[in-house]
C-alpha cells in the first residue's frame, strides 16, 4: 500500500475512532476491494485491520479513564457492543481491568504509529521474529534490570547478586545493595516507584517499531512484562509492588521487618511478545562473563529454581 494512501486510512480510522468501523468502509477510502484492501493492510502493518482498530479504541479508551470517566462511559463512548465486552478486549491488551487501570496507572498517552520511509512496507508479525533477535532482546531485559545492582556495586554498596532462572519463564534477581530509597510515606513513595518502573502496556505493533530498546530504563522492562514483582527491604521496612504490563496492581505494601537491605525483582517477559521462550543460566553466565567489569568486583550467582 502506498505511503500516503496508508496514512490517510490510519488518520481516518483516528479521526473516527468513537465510531463503528467497517473494512468496507477502509476499503472504499483506499480504492481497493475489501480482499485486497485487507492483504495489503496487513502486509504493511504487520496485523489485521480488525486488530489495528481495535488496538486503537482500546489504547484511546484507556486515556479516556485517565481523563476521569467511568468505565461504562467509556465502552459505550467507543462504540463497544457491551461494558462486559469492552471490559474482557481491555483486559486482553491491557493485561489489567479498566478499574484497576483508572486507580492505579498515572498516566497515558496514545502513541503514536511512525510510517517507514520506504515501499513496500512489510512488517515483520511477531510469529516472523527470528529467535535469535528475541533471545537477544530478552538479554537486554536482564541488562536493564541489573542496572540498578550494577550502580550499587560501582559504588561499593552491593557484594552479592543472585539470578534465579524460573520454570515458569520468570527471572529472579536479588541484591543486598541498599534498595530504592522508600520511607513508609506512601505518596512520595509511590512518586519515586512511578519514577522508576510505571509503564505501559506494549502492544505487538508497538514492540516491532522499537528496535533497540537498550537503554530504556526499568519502565521500558516493566512495560515488555507480563507480571514484575518489586521487594525492597530498607531501615528496617520491607516493600512490595506487583505490575502486570507496567500497570501497579495495588498501594505500595510496607510493613516492619529485619531483613538485611536489598531489592529482589522478580520478573516474567510477556508471552504474547516473547513467547515461551525462557531464560538460559549458560547464555546469562556467557553474557556476564563478558559483561561490565563491575560485575567482576561482586558475587554472582546463577541457578535454576528446584
Amino acid at each position: 500500500m502506498e505511503k500516503d494512501c496508508l496514512k490517510e486510512i490510519l488518520a481516518y480510522i483516528d479521526d473516527h475512532i468513537r465510531e463503528k468501523i467497517t473494512l468496507g468502509e477502509l476499503a472504499r477510502l483506499a480504492g481497493y476491494s475489501p480482499f485486497y484492501f485487507s492483504r495489503l493492510f496487513s502486509e504493511s502493518m504487520g496485523m489485521p485491520v480488525t486488530g489495528y482498530i481495535r488496538i486503537r479504541k482500546l489504547q484511546y479508551a484507556a486515556s479516556s479513564l485517565m481523563e476521569g470517566k467511568k468505565v461504562l462511559e467509556v465502552s459505550l463512548l467507543y462504540a463497544f457492543d457491551s461494558q462486559e465486552g469492552f471490559s474482557r478486549a481491555f483486559k486482553a491488551l491491557f493485561g489489567s481491568t479498566p478499574g484497576t487501570v483508572k486507580r492505579h496507572m498515572t498516566s497515558y498517552h496514545v502513541p503514536a504509529y511512525p510510517l517507514p520511509d520506504h515501499q513496500p512496507v512489510r512488517r515483520q508479525t511477531m510469529e516472523k521474529q527470528t529467535e535469535t533477535t528475541l533471545r537477544e532482546n530478552l538479554q537486554q531485559l536482564v541488562c536493564e534490570a541489573l542496572s540498578e545492582s550494577l550502580s550499587e556495586a560501582e559504588e561499593g554498596h552491593c557484594t552479592e547478586i543472585s539470578l534465579r532462572v524460573m520454570e515458569d519463564g520468570g527471572l529472579e534477581i536479588t541484591d543486598n545493595g541498599r534498595g530504592i530509597p522508600l520511607s513508609g510515606n506512601s505518596q512520595a513513595d509511590r512518586a519515586i516507584l512511578d519514577k522508576i518502573l510505571s509503564g505501559r502496556p506494549v502492544s505487538n505493533l508497538e514492540y516491532s517499531q522499537m528496535g533497540d530498546f537498550s537503554h530504556m530504563g526499568m519502565q521500558a522492562v516493566n512495560s515488555l512484562c507480563e507480571s514484575l514483582s518489586l521487594c525492597v527491604w530498607r531501615d528496617g521496612l520491607r516493600f512490595r509492588q506487583d505490575y502486570v504490563r507496567g500497570i501497579p496492581q495495588h498501594e505500595i505494601i510496607s510493613c516492619p521487618c529485619d531483613h538485611p537491605s536489598g531489592t529482589r525483582i522478580l520478573m516474567r517477559p510477556d508471552r504474547a511478545i516473547f513467547g515461551e521462550l525462557h531464560f538460559s543460566c549458560e547464555q546469562l553466565r556467557e553474557w556476564l562473563d563478558n559483561g561490565p567489569d563491575a560485575f567482576r568486583q561482586v558475587r554472582v550467582e546463577i541457578y535454576t529454581a528446584s
